[in-house]
């Protein structure tokens, strides 16, 4: 058993009977693996738990069972998170990740009635309790007949309005109806080929801090790899379609015969619309994305280009839309894009994820691990991306330092993003500029003649930064610790794009290259659309899209991801006011 510095952990739980069962259920799942450690409970009300009276689609927002929880991860007030995993967004950043997918048990949904009715013998006009878009749609198709009623509270609340009368039947989910030993009241449990479940539906997803390693090896003794692989395959169809938790999205995936098998579905919330799609591969990744790719091709795009309008239209004040049935094209690296086109679909936009390139250390980090031993020697340490602190952070810590010795070294970081990403591992930066540009941090840093800057980088990168320092002085030693590389886009996604796209987003010349080449290499004769809007994070980036032939509409005029989509957002108003739209 490896030594461990500390055998005392902190799990952070919503207050509901089920949320504490699931979180006293991983509780004893570890003190079997680990007899030593010591658990307890921090409970949390979320935004979910405090909004009863609104309907889940309506609240708006990502995560309203587990935002409180993950603040409370990333604040370092508990050490890992129970959730029901149905209810986890997709992107849950960089900062924190799914140490253990445990316990999935009935995946299904089921129906509590009053007079022991099932689906079939409810009587017309019957007033059914969901506030699930996903379970509405699938059950209105079955039975048009049937009134579909918003319900919240508790899975005993809800079983309670039934028996009271409020409601003649409600649908729920059986796991947790199962946990909390209320089996007795279910009246018909039923297929997944009648009505198909959330994505993640029935596990449990343990999440903790990314740089957390003690608590990962933990989690990583109750783990199961078969669950996970089918519940990321899941969550992967639903990302691939832009959805959230709200979204009427369902997915299914079980292996059979050493194969994995999943069937996904689209439903309009009234039940006159739905695509179902099935198939079976031995990679869940390739799976998920063909199986979207299919679901767009045979209608599901209509169907959600309305649920987001309706989203839009419905939303509290401050909530944000504006891109409602826009395909936009993400190139960046994937781990980068999973953000971005998160923030897209929350303002209705289908984000088509197309990483052109991806990052790769340089084969040799013994000038990194030599940099860090002498760090003292270094007036600042300037970072012009988050790929560069992500490495440069991960020998820092591999070198055995911790981040409490990063106090007392000047950091300067590019902009926000890159200050975030700092903050994440413990650093924060002492300077970042007002315009989120190389030469401007260059040109802003309170340096004096002599000073010496460690500046971690890619390999290949542009000089102005490195000249304005130096002509102001200082020693400027540069450290190649990254490179970036072609990646290969699958074969569903640039068929996806070859069917048409509203935008492309362009955030560094590298991703304009590669992107053009692979496309290129599919169909030499490749052009966009006319209509097509190509959308830059800034004037090199831009100079090099003109380079590759492209006609640039619009820069951002904040060189971030976030100036990105807003730039992209003033496109399409500016260009729906000129159409008429």
């Amino acid at each position: 058993m490896p030594p461990f510095e500390k055998n005392r952990l902190v799990v952070g739980s919503r207050k509901s009977r089920l949320a504490l069962w699931q979180s006293e259920h991983v509780i004893e799942l570890l003190q079997r693996a680990w007899p030593d450690v010591v658990l307890e409970i921090r409970t949390y009300t979320t935004e979910g738990d405090a909004n009863v009276l609104t309907a889940l689609p309506e609240i708006g927002g990502k995560g309203v069972f587990t935002t409180q929880l993950e603040e409370a991860l990333a604040a370092e007030e508990i050490d890992l998170a129970v959730h029901s995993l149905k209810d986890l967004p997709v992107d849950i950043g960089r900062e924190l990740m799914i140490g253990a997918i445990s316990s999935r048990i009935d995946p299904r949904d089921c129906l509590v009635a009053r007079d022991a009715r099932t689906i079939a013998t409810l009587p017309r006009g019957a007033v059914v309790g969901t506030s699930s878009l996903r379970r509405q749609g699938q059950l209105l198709a079955r039975r048009p007949d049937l009134a579909v009623k918003p319900i919240r509270g508790n899975v005993d609340t809800r079983v309670r309005k039934v028996l009271d009368g409020e409601y003649d039947a409600a649908l729920l989910a059986a796991a947790g109806v199962t946990r909390l030993g209320l089996a007795a009241h279910v009246t018909e449990w039923i297929p997944a080929d009648a009505i198909l479940p959330a994505p993640g539906q029935g596990a449990l997803a343990v999440q903790c801090r990314s740089r957390d390693q003690e608590t990962l090896l933990r989690l990583a003794a109750i783990d199961e790899p078969g669950a996970r692989a089918a519940v990321e395959a899941e969550r992967e169809f639903l990302q691939h379609l832009g959805g959230g938790c709200s979204a009427p999205i369902a997915a299914y995936a079980r292996f059979e015969r050493g194969r994995l098998c999943m069937t996904g579905l689209v439903a309009s919330p009234d039940g006159r619309r739905v695509v179902r799609v099935e198939d079976e591969a031995e990679n869940g990744s390739a799976l998920a994305r063909r199986l979207a790719a299919r679901a767009l091709d045979e209608g599901a795009q209509s169907i959600l280009t309305e649920f987001r309008g309706r989203k839009s239209a419905t939303a509290p004040a401050g909530h944000d839309g504006g891109l409602e049935g826009r395909r936009v094209v993400v190139t960046r690296a994937r781990e980068e894009a999973e953000l971005l086109c998160e923030r897209l679909a929350a303002l209705g936009a289908t984000p088509i994820c197309a990483p052109a390139i991806r990052i790769e250390p340089v084969d040799d980090l013994r000038p990194l691990d030599d940099a860090i031993a002498s760090i003292a020697s270094f007036d600042w340490i300037v970072f012009t991306s988050t790929d560069a602190v992500e490495i440069f952070c991960q020998r820092w810590t591999h070198m055995g330092k911790t981040s409490a010795e990063f106090r007392g070294i000047k950091l300067a970081a590019v902009g926000p993003v890159t200050a975030r990403a700092l903050a994440a591992w413990g650093a924060q930066p002492g300077f970042v500029p007002d315009e989120f540009a190389g030469n401007a941090l260059a040109e802003g840093l309170a340096i004096v003649p002599g000073h010496r800057v460690l500046l971690p980088r890619a390999e290949i990168a542009r000089h102005e930064t490195v000249e304005i320092l130096e002509r102001r002085g200082a020693t400027v030693v540069v450290l190649p610790i990254y490179r970036t590389v072609a990646a290969e886009i699958d074969a569903t996604v640039i068929e996806d794009i070859r069917r048409g796209v509203d935008a492309v987003l362009f955030t560094s010349g590298s991703t304009v290259q590669h992107f053009m080449n692979i496309m290129r290499q599919h169909d030499p004769g490749f052009v966009f659309p006319a209509h097509a809007r190509i959308l830059c994070i800034g004037p090199v980036t831009a100079d090099a899209a003109r380079d590759a032939g492209l006609r640039v509409d619009s820069v951002a005029e904040v060189h971030t991801t976030e100036g990105l989509v807003d730039s992209l957002v003033g496109v399409f108003a500016k260009g729906a006011v000129a159409h008429g739209e």
